[in-house]
């Protein structure tokens, strides 16, 4: 994709490029795509991209219609989050996250409960 004067890859082309196509699994797969996260999160689980072991994202201004969309995705995906921290040096509208793949059985419920063992995610707080 050309935008402006600049090209940009998506990410089965950032992984041909790279040479990671032919690998089972990425180990840390870091984003910082300044709110294009929202969109274009389903693509790091299409088949033809190597398992994300763990994925670091920084999410900028969550909009309301699609937040919960994108952790209940990383959720249903196998995801957990490990790691929240505003980015208050550079930009205090964006919040750094780490998300690590686990087995989905920690995902099932605790027998004779209705209770799970994994919690939900908190929401990002958009800034009016």
């Amino acid at each position: 994709m050309i935008k402006g004067n600049q090209l940009y890859y998506g990410l089965l082309d950032t992984v041909r490029i790279l040479g990671h196509d032919k690998l089972d699994m990425i180990d840390v797969f870091k984003i910082d795509c300044e709110s294009c996260e929202w969109d274009i999160y389903q693509d790091w689980f299409l088949d033809s991209i190597p398992m994300l072991q763990q994925i670091q994202v920084d999410m900028h201004q969550a909009p309301r219609d699609k937040e919960l969309d994108f952790f209940n995705g990383l959720e249903k995906a196998g995801y957990v989050r490990t790691h929240k921290e505003p980015n208050i040096q550079y930009d205090p509208s964006c919040i750094e996250f780490a998300f690590l793949k686990i087995h989905q059985d920690s995902f099932s419920a605790n027998e004779g409960t209705n209770e799970t063992r994994v919690s939900r995610y908190d929401v990002v707080e958009s800034k009016p």
